[in-house]
């Protein structure tokens, strides 16, 4: 019998997406693995493992993953990505760019002030 994912460690994701306020996400923690796969896309959650039996990984993560990146926002052509663009321009979606934009601006504080990450 396969495992139960576990809940993410970081509930702030790839793209921005707060997990926490994730209607998903939320039944998952209730014990209902139903919507972990979104009917439209095909993408499962992007904190279940890779092997979930269930959907597809989403490419965002796939790509932060390649590049060894925390968030698409420290990747350089961050600004200019077609991926992230079409992403961020779904309604509701909003919320993720603008908590995206945020923290690339610390980060660059923290990196100006000369913190560690």
């Amino acid at each position: 019998m396969p495992r139960k994912p576990l809940p993410p460690e970081r509930i702030i994701r790839f793209c921005g997406a707060d997990c926490s306020s994730c209607e998903a996400y939320s039944r998952f923690m209730a014990g209902n693995e139903d919507w972990l796969v979104n009917a439209q896309s095909g993408f499962r959650c992007c904190w279940l493992p890779r092997n979930y039996p269930k959907g597809r990984d989403c490419e965002i993560r796939i790509c932060c993953e390649e590049k060894g990146i925390e968030y698409c926002g420290e990747c350089l052509q961050f600004q200019t990505c077609t991926r992230m663009k079409e992403f961020y321009c779904q309604l509701g979606y909003d919320a993720a760019k603008r908590r995206m934009l945020k923290i690339i601006e610390e980060r660059r504080r923290r990196q100006k002030d000369g913190d560690s990450f």
